[in-house]
């Protein structure tokens, strides 16, 4: 059976945001052959063994289902980084339109979040112990005061929604922390997740969606979009891995620039 007849990777439809999500255990030394030398010269600076298996599987996802979509094999991916501030090589990942692309790790958690015609940022964090002074630093005075009059037990969750949604913010818009996160004001971490204000001349033109999503145990994460609502949609992205694997320890059982169920974008 084919690639393309599994339908590993789903086509992507306007309006919607696949979400694929893996962790660090579906790392695969063969995995490394996607990446490029950047990549992998970036990832063999880590020294955690967690840090590089994280690493390595957030890249190594994201190239395989960008491809897929493309038509593409992963490791002749092309992915740009140009910072709005400098101009200099380095910023948001994007890979070739129509895509938008962004992806994030912590913890044992992997997310690769894309869009069609529409960027997208994704963000996911593990719930660790709550340090107010990391609260003061990134948090506006209206979400202090709410984070304070939470329970102790319940501020660090509280803290990591409030990061969680602004990164998502941060990302998707390509600012990145070149933005101050405590000029974002978003709502309380038990409302309904949405922008109330962003101070500053950087303040994007376009509206920005927000949405949380369930990332399992231990860990919480947002998405935002910009100029236009989306659909997110969860993905199996340590079975897309395993699937790699195997095609590269046995050619010609699965080919991956024949990864999507349909015609690739780029055709």
């Amino acid at each position: 059976m084919t690639a393309r007849a599994s339908g590993l990777v789903p086509a992507l439809r306007p309006g919607f945001c696949q979400l694929w999500w893996a962790s660090a255990r579906d790392a695969h030394p063969l995995l490394r052959g996607l990446l490029d030398e950047g990549e992998r010269a970036r990832g063999d600076l880590l020294r955690q063994p967690t840090a590089r298996a994280l690493h390595l599987t957030a890249h190594a996802l994201a190239r395989t289902v960008a491809a897929a979509h493309l038509g593409v094999p992963a490791g002749e991916l092309e992915l740009t980084a140009t910072c709005k501030r400098c101009g200099g090589p380095h910023g948001k990942p994007r890979p070739p339109r129509p895509l938008g692309l962004s992806w994030s790790h912590s913890g044992d958690r992997v997310v690769v979040a894309l869009a069609l015609g529409t960027e997208v940022g994704v963000d996911v964090e593990r719930i660790a112990p709550f340090a107010p002074e990391t609260a003061e630093r990134v948090l506006c005075g209206p979400e202090l005061t709410v984070l304070a009059a939470l329970p102790a037990t319940r501020r660090p969750a509280g803290f990591v929604r409030y990061w969680t949604r602004k990164e998502a913010l941060l990302k998707s818009t390509g600012d990145g922390l070149s933005v101050a996160p405590e000029l974002l004001h978003v709502t309380a971490p038990d409302a309904w997740p949405r922008l109330l204000s962003w101070e500053g001349p950087e303040r994007p033109r376009l509206p920005l969606y927000l949405y949380d999503l369930d990332a399992g145990a231990g860990h919480l994460a947002a998405l935002a979009s910009v100029g236009t609502p989306v659909r997110p949609t969860r993905h199996d992205g340590s079975a897309l891995l395993a699937a790699v694997v195997t095609s590269a320890d046995a050619p010609g059982t699965c080919d991956p620039t024949l990864l999507t169920s349909e015609r690739p974008l780029a055709s």
